[in-house]
């Protein structure tokens, strides 16, 4: 497999910002929710994800009987 520059460049800000709160899960996240509300502040918008009653499904079809 070819390694992927974009995901190793996340995979370094995501480590970087664990180190920096020092492995802490709660200060992680509140660094990530401090710089969104920084963000949207300026404006900047995050798409929301589809909630589970909305999700799309596939609807699966039976092959025609011969």
């Amino acid at each position: 497999m070819q390694p992927n520059p974009i995901l190793n460049e996340i995979r370094k800000t995501r480590d970087d910002m664990a180190r920096a709160a020092g492995f802490d899960v709660r200060k992680f996240m509140d660094t990530i929710r401090d710089r969104e509300r920084a963000a949207a502040a300026c404006g900047v918008s995050y798409a929301s994800p589809v909630p589970a009653s909305e999700e799309s499904c596939t609807v699966r079809e039976d092959p025609p009987k011969a």
